[in-house]
């Protein structure tokens, strides 16, 4: 029997979530959501999500992931 997680009301999303970002990721239990961040490991409270699908681009996390991974390909839409 798989363990079932829990979490908070401040995380879950009525509406699938969308991002270009390549460490945002979301996952579906029961028609909610919840979407994560790769960069951080951990899920993103629902008011940040909508950063995250419209300024992804300008992420300071994605920024340091290029950074951490090698890359000074990270300005603005250049990923």
């Amino acid at each position: 029997m798989s363990e079932r997680i829990v979490y908070p009301r401040i995380y879950v999303l009525r509406r699938r979530p969308r991002s270009g970002c390549e460490h945002f990721e979301v996952r579906e239990r029961e028609g909610e959501y919840i979407a994560f961040c790769r960069v951080l490991g951990r899920p993103l409270p629902s008011v940040s999500v909508e950063k995250c699908e419209k300024h992804w681009e300008d992420c300071p996390f994605r920024r340091m992931a290029a950074k951490m991974e090698g890359r000074d390909d990270w300005g603005q839409g250049s990923l």
